[in-house]
């Protein structure tokens, strides 16, 4: 069945659409996720990215083109499995044994308060940019999304996206240059 084929039948018979769907992509997609998961994720973690994975493709399945709904299930599979990855990774990083944490030295609760101050202040200075240099900004070095994925989202080419990108940094330098002294 080709993807045309499934689309439509997807529109005719949602439920049969969706099994035959699943039952076309699951090797495909489980291949994807178990690739990028085998080395910190469950079996569970897998079957849980695999099911969020057909979820968001489900959703979203009116605004796919039929040409490229293969290449839109793998591209959704590996973000999910991504972002899988991503969390499971922080939550091995942040478990540890209580008795393996040390009490907190004044210096160490000083040194910690001075960096989210500084973040605060960073974010304060960010914001104060306006946009779309913030959202800009935010999305580049917070979320280390593309130039071209950032463009999109605030209505510009990838280009002047990187142009306000190269001049928001020089404005946000000049702003902090006085108060990292």
């Amino acid at each position: 069945m080709t993807d045309s084929e499934l689309l439509a039948l997807i529109d005719s018979s949602p439920a049969q659409g969706h099994r035959a769907l699943y039952d076309a992509y699951v090797k495909y997609v489980y291949a994807i996720i178990f690739h990028i998961l085998r080395d910190c994720g469950s079996a569970e973690d897998v079957e849980d990215c695999l099911v969020e994975t057909f979820t968001d493709v489900i959703e979203h399945i009116d605004n796919i083109n039929g040409s490229y709904l293969k290449a839109y299930i793998g591209q959704s599979a590996r973000n999910k499995a991504m972002n899988y990855y991503h969390m499971l990774k922080r939550h091995k990083q942040n478990t540890v044994a209580i008795d393996s944490v040390p009490e907190p030295s004044v210096k160490h609760v000083q040194e910690q308060l001075e960096r989210k101050e500084m973040q605060e202040r960073l974010l304060q200075s960010i914001h104060a940019l306006g946009e779309p240099d913030a959202t800009i900004l935010i999305q580049k070095y917070y979320y280390g999304r593309k130039m071209a994925a950032i463009g999109k989202m605030v209505g510009l080419t990838a280009n002047a996206a990187q142009v306000r990108c190269s001049r928001a940094l020089k404005r946000l330098q000049k702003e902090l240059a006085d108060w990292r002294d």
